[in-house]
């Protein structure tokens, strides 16, 4: 009953503080291979599952350290709610390892601390190694190069900081090593992330929405045969990334003095599957020959007349952009109003409009102008139902680019500005970084019951 209790008190914990989760001291653009979801989710807001400390799963002769003040404060200490923690002998050059058994995705860690106490972390840098060996460990890094610095924070309720790592680290080992603390280090955590992680896919030298396909098995990642690749095969790819878009196959060279194994030929995908592994092909081996030597790769393009926001202060406002002819444009703002401005608020999930906003108010865009002197009755689902002066060209151009502000607070359906999905509505505050959508449940959401 005590252990239930404590998982209790550490699910409301975290549901207090997920909604701001400690971020690097630094903010950073970290540019990354686009990956593709996580094969495990959480109901509680951190991105995979608990990795196994706090349940016992990941057993204490794979929990080391650097040294210990003694077995009252030893390294299995380190678990959440263990009824001590971890504390080494000294506060220079320490370090705490875990070895998950498994290659897994790491995505973040938990840190607990009492706050109350006079000994506590205050700063630390991450290290990972896939063997384990003294001479294979490297420190979790920006886009430069530069060793990131975590913060833990003070702020948030019961000593509880939930960080998020700029990018899942796809390890079996990991050290957490403390660079600042009060008073001497004593440290309880928990790291979250997924362990059956096979067949994860990630895009290779794009712009986030094409590039070379690279699949994930055994801890390796490996590119694709382009022997019969095509448009069905590059459409559950770009689903299995979650950008609801169309694919386009591409085939892309490896670079001069790339070495990929190629672990998946004539894939032939049916267009229903959910993953790229789920569909028919031959699987890679050692011995596995690609004749062209070319590998698979996709151009993810939104569905005809998807809209989005672009160019404002927060998702609620921007520009007005719609995706026709495999090109993002703008609307005319010729005559504009808030009736029509209320539809495209509501196509994008949220409850309606306050603004309609003309003469490029968020920013001038680029590429083709649509829809001059838009007519929305109100009644339209999507802006494209509206009538337009559509018999000739429109006369406008991107001083006249259309926005919109919408409703505050609003009820959103899933993330980005390809919407319209259909997908039941749930109240949620929005936040956004780096043009991610990050949802949190309304004030009056429950905590489920345990």
């Amino acid at each position: 009953m005590a252990s239930l209790v404590s998982l209790k008190v550490f699910i409301i914990a975290l549901l207090e503080v997920i909604s701001s989760s400690a971020q690097p001291l630094e903010a950073r653009t970290v540019q990354r291979p686009l990956l593709s979801e996580l094969p495990c989710s959480s109901d509680f807001g951190f991105s995979g599952e608990l990795l196994g400390l706090m349940s016992g799963a990941i057993p204490d002769s794979d929990i080391t350290a650097s040294s210990s003040w003694n077995a009252s404060y030893s390294a299995s200490s380190v678990r959440i709610f263990s009824g001590s923690s971890w504390s080494p002998r000294v506060n220079e050059n320490q370090w705490i390892q875990v070895d998950l058994g498994v290659f897994a995705a790491i995505t973040g860690v938990i840190i607990y601390s009492d706050f109350g106490e006079v000994n506590y972390i205050k700063t630390f840098t991450v290290q990972h190694s896939t063997s384990g060996a003294a001479n294979e460990w490297q420190n979790l890094t920006d886009e430069v190069g530069q060793t990131i610095q975590f913060e833990v924070s003070s702020e948030f309720w019961n000593g509880m900081t939930v960080i998020s790592f700029p990018d899942a680290l796809f390890t079996r080992f990991i050290r957490l090593s403390p660079t600042a603390w009060v008073g001497h280090i004593r440290l309880n955590m928990e790291f979250t992330g997924c362990r059956d992680i096979d067949g994860m896919l990630r895009l290779v030298g794009g712009d986030g929405h094409s590039g070379r396909v690279e699949v994930l098995k055994g801890g390796i990642w490996g590119v694709i045969c382009d022997n019969g690749w095509d448009d069905q095969d590059a459409d559950v790819v770009c689903q299995q990334f979650g950008l609801n878009e169309m694919g386009e196959a591409t085939s892309l060279p490896l670079g001069e003095g790339e070495e990929a194994p190629f672990l998946m030929s004539r894939v032939t995908c049916r267009g229903t599957e959910t993953r790229l592994v789920d569909c028919p092909l031959v699987c890679g081996s050692e011995s596995l020959q690609c004749n062209s030597s070319r590998a698979a790769g996709v151009s993810c393009k939104p569905p005809r007349d998807v809209i989005r926001l672009v160019g404002g202060s927060s998702p609620t406002n921007g520009r007005v952009e719609i995706y026709q002819n495999n090109t993002w444009g703008t609307l005319c703002d010729t005559y504009w109003d808030v009736t029509d401005a209320d539809i495209v608020c509501r196509q994008l999930g949220f409850s309606g409009a306050e603004e309609a906003k003309s003469g490029a108010h968020f920013g001038q865009g680029v590429g083709p102008v649509h829809m001059d002197g838009l007519a929305c009755d109100g009644s339209e689902s999507r802006i494209t139902d509206c009538p337009s002066l559509c018999w000739e060209g429109t006369r406008c151009n991107h001083t006249q680019d259309a926005g919109v502000v919408c409703r505050e607070g609003a009820t959103l359906q899933k993330k980005e500005s390809a919407t319209g999905s259909g997908l039941p509505p749930h109240e949620f505050s929005v936040v956004t970084i780096d043009d991610y959508f990050f949802f949190s449940p309304s004030s009056d959401w429950i905590p489920p019951e345990f």
